[in-house]
């Protein structure tokens, strides 16, 4: 019989892509990988042809009283329910790649006896980690200069990267297209700000002689404009995609960070200005400074209107090929494998 492993994730795109992407590797591997997931839309998108659990987990973070007694109250269900789980199933161990799903989860596992991990993808660590740092075995972390990691904790910590799927691979170099090629995202639910921004300056583009293809994260919209334009609610082929473009405009979530590290090619990145702790400004910002082409991280709160100036500059200094490509091929990401070796040789199968 093949030794289980749960994957926690739960959310974002980023935290459940990086769950599978371990889970990609953990297979190959020879386990048996189960997932445990949250109740949103990406929860179950995302991890429908996976063999996965959905619990009703709910965030600590919430300003109502009544709200948080109600959620610790989710929580505990949830944690008895997979304590039970896990007392029948017992798992070699159990990782959490992010999202408040991993509270009661790794608990229950820390309780029985089963080793728990922790992947921390963002610059600012998350409540929820900070909380499970105190019984994880190891703590993997994307970028060195992670903030709320505690002194006490630091000989759990490794730097590994972030987990990324091994369908994003790199790209080579284009040859110059005759119309510029612009690829936009704001991750797996898409961005209104960027949306705006975008169908602003379709209404007023600086050149005519572009392809932009956009991923909206809403229902397929209808523009006029002069510029080829064409968007999707969801880019299910992001590799495609990758390779098609000359220029890239998107968030900064920890995944969107970590596949621009593989394809590097020029970004202009628009950090949400709501994300917790401003985590994707600094996952930005540190990206921005070990990067050798270029990267342009705008105000988390920047005004439309300066918005779209700063985007149509970016897209006239590409035509005008002003824009730094690197010349050092990316050698991929071989987090997942860093991750496993250290967990196999933490519990005993390496």
């Amino acid at each position: 019989m093949k030794k289980k492993v749960y994957l926690v994730a739960g959310g974002t795109g980023g935290h459940i892509n990086a769950a599978i992407a371990i889970g990609e590797k953990l297979e190959s591997e020879g386990l048996d990988i189960e997932y445990l997931t949250g109740t949103r839309e990406l929860d179950y998108k995302l991890l429908s042809s996976y063999k996965t659990q959905h619990l009703d987990a709910k965030p600590l973070r919430t300003k109502n009283p009544l709200q948080l007694i109600r959620n610790i109250l989710n929580n505990l269900k949830s944690f008895w329910k997979i304590l039970k789980n896990f007392q029948e199933t017992r798992p070699v161990f159990v990782v959490g790649a992010g999202g408040y799903v991993c509270g009661p989860t790794l608990l229950a596992a820390y309780l029985l006896g089963i080793k728990v991990y922790i992947i921390e993808q963002n610059a600012v660590m998350g409540l929820t980690n900070r909380l499970l740092s105190f019984f994880s075995s190891k703590i993997f972390v994307h970028f060195e200069k992670t903030l709320g990691l505690r002194p006490r904790d630091m000989h759990k910590v490794r730097v590994v990267g972030n987990p990324t799927r091994s369908t994003i691979t790199p790209v080579p170099l284009k040859e110059p297209q005759e119309k510029l090629h612009v690829l936009v995202f704001g991750g797996s639910l898409g961005a209104k700000q960027i949306n705006d921004t975008i169908f602003s300056l379709l209404k007023n583009p600086p050149f005519k002689e572009m392809v932009i293809h956009h991923q909206t994260g809403t229902e397929t919209v209808e523009v006029s404009t002069e510029v080829e334009y064409v968007n999707s609610k969801y880019i299910d082929n992001m590799q495609r995609e990758y390779e098609w473009c000359d220029v890239i405009i998107s968030r900064a979530g920890a995944s969107t960070i970590s596949e621009l590290s593989i394809i590097k090619k020029p970004v202009l990145i628009f950090p949400y200005p709501h994300a917790t702790d401003n985590h994707q400004y600094h996952n930005a910002k540190i990206f921005q400074e070990s990067s050798d082409f270029s990267v342009f991280v705008l105000d988390p709160k920047i005004a439309l209107e300066e918005g779209v100036i700063q985007v149509k500059d970016f897209l006239v200094k590409a035509k005008n090929k002003e824009l730094k490509y690197t010349q050092a091929p990316s050698q991929g990401n071989n987090t997942c494998e860093a991750i496993v070796r250290e967990i196999f040789e933490d519990v005993g199968m390496a």
